[in-house]
């Protein structure tokens, strides 16, 4: 996707410097600067992503469980205090 940005002249010059240097268009340094950059950068992570490590983490072989576990509980519950 083309991109226009404008830089000042001395990130111009810069650019130019470390193109020729380096021996890479300037399209192909600023591509790898950028995404040097957003490696480095650390966005702060949505829910998901939070407890994305965590989501059935406890090997439960009970698919169900999520949407049984009102009657799951009141039958645990019955088994602890059975009277």
């Amino acid at each position: 996707m083309p991109i226009s940005i404008r830089l000042g002249d001395e990130l111009e010059q810069r650019l130019a410097i470390a193109s020729k240097e380096l021996r890479l268009n300037k399209s192909d340094l600023i591509k790898r600067s950028l995404e040097a950059y957003l490696d480095r950068l650390q966005l702060p992570k949505n829910p998901y992503h939070l407890g994305e490590d965590l989501f059935g983490a406890d090997d439960s072989k009970d698919t169900s469980a999520s949407a049984s576990y009102k009657t799951l509980l009141k039958k645990k519950l019955g088994e602890k205090h059975h009277r």
